[in-house]
């Protein structure tokens, strides 16, 4: 039987012995991780922690929903065992009456079927490191190859190990200038959920000096398993000019070179960014984003009013 199970009753070592366990586990349904992006967050369970689904809901005007935190990507269902397709299908079905509107993200691999959802396909960036670090520039775009150089000659200088704090101020002063969406509780969440990284040992963080000690360009990259995930960069006027960010993802492609691990670039399906990841030679994956509205006729009415 599958339950809807409140916050405060979750049992977080049987939800993440289930994420470890499933072969779809990966850092974004972490009880730690929920617990950073969305202190309130429930979950649909199976059994005794059989099958799970996390939820991020909220309410405005009375009215409760269902959305995607800011810092995941998606949700969707968490299995010990192989999952029989139908079971997806299954926890859609139990998500209680009282969230009206629902928009989140399923992992890779699951589709939706006559449950009433609306998907839209969104995409992401991998590349595996398994190959030696000279191979794998073979696929590196020639522009890749040109911007490394040109940061190299500008006397760029690679620190790794720098602080969260660090990387989430030089983002914020940067591109999160431009992105009006970010609150300061945002921005809080976003430290405290690198911080919590860092405190577990799932954190890898690379810095790019100017030549007269300026930091120009840094990231924040997390390990679940043999996946790293890129979460977060900030990169300076300066740095874009010199190429730091390319820089910055090679060092980071050359240390873990020739290993078991993927590059998880953190994704987009912004066309922009995704051609930037694939310069150095990820390539897309593709997951869905789900909707369905449940809300009152006169509420759809006058929110169409408000467009």
């Amino acid at each position: 039987m599958i339950r809807f199970t409140e916050h405060t009753a979750i049992d977080r070592k049987k939800w993440d012995d289930c994420i470890k366990a499933s072969s779809d586990g990966n850092i974004f349904v972490c009880s730690f991780y929920l617990d950073a992006v969305c202190e309130s967050w429930s979950a649909l369970i199976l059994g005794d922690y059989e099958a799970v689904f996390p939820l991020a809901g909220g309410s405005k005007y009375r009215i409760h929903y269902l959305y995607q935190p800011f810092f995941t990507r998606y949700f969707g269902v968490y299995s010990r065992k192989k999952a029989p397709e139908k079971l997806l299908n299954d926890f859609l079905a139990a998500i209680p009456d009282k969230f009206k509107y629902m928009e989140f993200c399923l992992h890779e691999g699951q589709s939706v079927e006559s449950t009433g959802f609306e998907p839209t396909e969104r995409k992401f960036q991998l590349l595996h490191l398994d190959e030696a670090h000279q191979a794998l520039q073979k696929s590196y775009s020639d522009n890749a190859k040109r911007s490394i150089k040109k940061a190299l000659k500008a006397g760029a200088i690679v620190k790794e190990g720098i602080k969260g704090k660090e990387v989430v101020e030089l983002f914020r002063s940067t591109k999160g200038q431009e992105l009006e969406v970010f609150k300061d509780t945002d921005y809080k969440k976003l430290l405290r959920l690198m911080e919590a990284c860092e405190q577990r040992g799932q954190a890898e963080t690379i810095g790019v000096y100017s030549a007269d000690g300026g930091l120009s360009a840094a990231g924040f990259f997390m390990r679940y398993g043999n996946r790293y995930v890129f979460l977060k960069s900030g990169v300076t006027d300066e740095g874009k000019s010199h190429g730091f960010m390319h820089l910055l993802f090679d060092t980071f492609i050359q240390k873990h070179a020739g290993s078991n691990t993927i590059l998880d670039f953190g994704g987009s399906s912004v066309e922009s960014v995704a051609r930037f990841y694939k310069n150095f030679g990820a390539k897309d994956c593709v997951y869905l984003q789900v909707q369905k509205n449940r809300l009152p006729r006169l509420v759809n009415w006058l929110k169409s009013l408000k467009k």
